[in-house]
């Protein structure tokens, strides 16, 4: 059986969430979608379900969707880091740089269902195609990811 996608969605308006995880839902490729309003409770539910995609909006209460995720790719607790999609109606140049640096990609508003979807789809076909490979390694081989760990 496939792994199944956990997802968070974040964002201060509650029409974009519900929007967005509405599509989301669809997405055979998906298990479980938490919906949070503003950045601390980004934070919880990312330590909590440990999602592998993280939909997050620029400007939120309590911490920006920028701060969460400087947060979470710094924190060295957090073993596997979730692919963020920053989400945001800021054309800042700066977010270009931020992005290469921290590895998360930006998405402006707004997001569209196809690219939602792309998204998800993207991870899916990853996580399959790793383990996929995994799987054909001979005795002895390993994986550059535990070759060079």
């Amino acid at each position: 059986m496939e792994r199944k996608i956990k997802v968070v969605v974040a964002d201060d308006m509650e029409i974009i969430v519900r929007n967005m995880k509405s599509v989301i839902e669809e997405n055979p490729n998906v298990e479980k979608i938490e919906s949070v309003f503003n950045g601390e409770d980004e934070i919880n539910a990312i330590l909590n379900l440990k999602p592998d995609i993280v939909f997050t909006d620029m400007q939120m209460p309590k911490k920006t969707g920028l701060e969460v995720i400087e947060e979470v790719m710094t924190n060295t607790s957090i073993e596997k880091k979730p692919q963020f999609i920053l989400v945001t109606a800021d054309r800042d140049s700066s977010l270009v740089i931020k992005s290469r640096d921290l590895g998360f990609y930006i998405e402006y508003k707004p997001i569209n269902a196809s690219r939602i979807n792309e998204y998800i789809n993207n991870f899916a076909d990853s996580e399959k195609k790793m383990k996929k490979n995994k799987k054909n390694l001979k005795p002895g081989e390993k994986n550059l990811k535990e070759k060079f760990s």
